[in-house]
């Protein structure tokens, strides 16, 4: 007896070691760490980046008093649109680029509201760091202007679309306290300046849910066609790169938050077939539109 008992023991204790290997071996589930991640730790702020650039790079004041209200462009002729906006000659221009790549303009004009433009770079890593930077400078309001690719045959080329939200990519549901809200917010009250201000420019304008898509090139047809199938209140009607985390970002740092996207392109869905429709009209001309909104809607009291 004591020796079958002796035998028992040891085969449990090689399957319980054969069970432990197996679970050490058992790969770990990336997406699952998306949805189920623990946000009470956060790691990597950036006050210790802004720290090191008042110390280090802009040890004049250049960063001092800094302009409470940013927007985000995606373009690279930013000089270009501050001049036609009426500001020329009106602005700084500082850069550095060591967590990214960034350039902005401290645009500071008698009577008006000073505010920073930054030059917007794609995706959840750029749009997020660039905006957390700015508000560990002292941003407290920001709107995103870029592009998007439009879904719903509904919404008509040559106007502009002010977000009522996004759904989520991967790093918004890694900045996200949890993963059951789909769709990041931007705050209601900016919002609504945002479209005043486009209510006041005659400029046509529309607004939508986006869908933020973390690549531009080689997109899922799968996920595409899903998007188009969707119903209801949130059915999505354009694709873009950052509204997601942007949102999301916003609510996590406390800073307000909004998103003006012009049409550049269309998903046409040809007898089953997908492909992209580009625009024909001008697209430079609506882009400096919507960016003047954007200005107005920080400037004016």
């Amino acid at each position: 007896m004591a020796k079958g008992m002796a035998a028992l023991v040891v085969v449990l204790g090689v399957m319980g070691l054969i069970g432990t290997a197996r679970a050490a071996e058992a790969p770990y589930q990336v997406l699952g760490g998306y949805a189920h991640h623990g946000h009470e730790e956060r790691l990597n702020t950036p006050a210790d980046e802004v720290a090191w650039l008042r110390k280090n790079r802009f040890v004049h004041g250049e960063l001092d008093d800094f302009p409470a209200d940013a927007i985000v462009l995606h373009r690279v002729d930013i000089e270009s649109y501050l001049d036609q906006a009426g500001f020329q000659g009106r602005y700084t221009h500082l850069s550095y680029g060591f967590t990214d790549p960034t350039d902005l303009w401290v645009v500071r004009k008698p009577g008006t509201t000073p505010f920073t433009v930054v030059r917007g770079l794609p995706g959840a890593g750029g749009i997020t760091t660039q905006v957390a930077e700015l508000q560990a400078l002292g941003a407290r309001r920001v709107i995103h202007v870029g592009t998007a690719g439009l879904l719903s045959p509904d919404v008509p080329y040559g106007q502009i679309i002010v977000s009522d939200g996004s759904y989520r990519d991967g790093g918004a549901f890694l900045l996200a306290p949890d993963a059951r809200a789909q769709v990041a917010r931007p705050d209601q009250d900016f919002t609504a300046r945002v479209r005043a201000a486009a209510a006041r420019s005659g400029l046509p304008s529309a607004r939508g849910i986006g869908y933020t898509m973390p690549i531009y090139y080689f997109q899922p047809g799968s996920i595409l066609r899903d998007l188009l199938a969707i119903k209801g209140p949130d059915k999505p009607t354009f694709v873009e790169m950052e509204e997601g985390p942007f949102f999301t970002l916003a609510t996590l740092m406390g800073l307000k938050a909004a998103s003006v996207v012009v049409g550049s392109d269309r998903l046409v869905n040809d007898g089953g077939r997908l492909h992209q429709s580009l625009w024909d009209g001008d697209l430079d001309a609506l882009e400096l539109a919507a960016f003047k909104v954007a200005v107005a809607a920080v400037t004016t009291p």
